[in-house]
């Protein structure tokens, strides 16, 4: 990562960090100002969701709402923290958490008067949810929603940064920036109790050593002055590619842009062979380990995260050689029979 740093602005910033001067607090200002939030950098991403979810009051046996389109390693997390995941289809539309499944989820769990302590929303892949409907949908049943925002980071949704839509944000320093480690959006009132559980300070309940190093907070510092260039080249190269060929499906919300969706899952092999970035994640309600888990679909008869089993993600941050090259690639699969 040094390496492509031309100006040298990460490899000071490290050295500097060495020395003692507090990168941690400067990343969680810089993000607070992004955000609009308070903001406690911690060592990953599933450790900020951990945090997140205790402080939803998450335990033992509670049903927890996540989202089966999603990376498998979120619901992990979900089952560390004691919560019974609980999956949720994703809308055809937007690719990230049905708004129709999850009010069927809902009256399911009141029907078994066990309603969610949370429910955890992911900006799958880059797409952005549609919170202008979820948000209200979790407060008119009083649980709080958990924005994964680990492949959206630099989007915004109608004017908002990605990880500040719902009522805690998860945001990945690793995945769009480069850098390491993440960030956990909150309420600047639930601050303590947030360093208290991630900071390894003794207390009579659950801590952990989540604490962010210092060296990697001055990384993340550097790397977030390329975020906004990064961002723009994603969506300029998504915009081309959408233009440029039928294979490739738009989101309709949001601009995070990460990931283009593509027609074009069996030939992964081809497109990683030529140098770019494909991820074909199956939905995690059907891996064995959460075969038996309850699941609700977009509709009746109907699994959306089903429906995307031709289709792969292919990463937005190319250079625009590969844009062409990609553009040529994908004509050549729909042309043949």
């Amino acid at each position: 990562m040094i390496l492509i740093d031309r100006q040298g602005g990460a490899a000071w910033n490290m050295g500097d960090a060495l020395t003692g001067t507090d990168y941690v607090g400067r990343l969680e200002s810089r993000i607070s100002a992004r955000t609009g939030k308070s903001a406690v950098a911690v060592c990953s991403s599933d450790a900020a969701l951990h945090t997140a979810l205790k402080l939803c009051g998450v335990r033992d046996g509670d049903y927890v709402f996540v989202p089966t389109y999603t990376f498998y390693s979120d619901i992990a997390t979900v089952s560390h923290a004691g919560g019974v995941p609980v999956f949720v289809d994703c809308d055809p539309m937007t690719r990230c958490v049905s708004a129709a499944a999850l009010e069927t989820a809902f009256v399911w769990s009141k029907l078994q008067n066990k309603p969610p302590r949370a429910v955890v929303v992911s900006d799958a892949f880059g797409s952005v949810a549609d919170y202008d409907t979820l948000l209200p949908l979790c407060k008119a049943n009083g649980v709080p929603l958990i924005e994964l925002a680990c492949d959206a980071f630099g989007g915004e949704y109608n004017g908002k940064a990605c990880g500040a839509c719902g009522d805690y944000g998860v945001i990945s320093m690793v995945k769009r920036v480069d850098g390491g480690g993440a960030v956990l959006v909150l309420n600047a009132d639930e601050r303590s109790q947030a360093e208290e559980f991630t900071r390894g300070k003794y207390t009579a309940g659950e801590n952990h050593d989540y604490k962010m190093h210092n060296v990697i907070a001055a990384l993340d510092c550097a790397k977030l002055d390329a975020a906004k260039k990064i961002t723009e080249r994603a969506k300029a190269n998504l915009a081309a590619l959408v233009k440029a060929s039928g294979a490739v499906v738009e989101p309709v919300t949001g601009d995070a842009a990460t990931y283009a969706l593509v027609k074009a899952a069996k030939h992964k092999k081809t497109l990683e062979k030529y140098g770019f970035e494909v991820k074909t994640p199956p939905p995690v309600h059907t891996m064995r380990q959460y075969a038996t888990r309850t699941f609700f679909e977009h509709e009746p008869g109907f699994c959306a995260a089903c429906s995307f089993g031709e289709y792969c993600f292919v990463s937005m941050d190319i250079s625009a050689f590969k844009r062409r090259q990609l553009v040529r690639l994908l004509h050549a699969y729909e042309s043949k029979p």
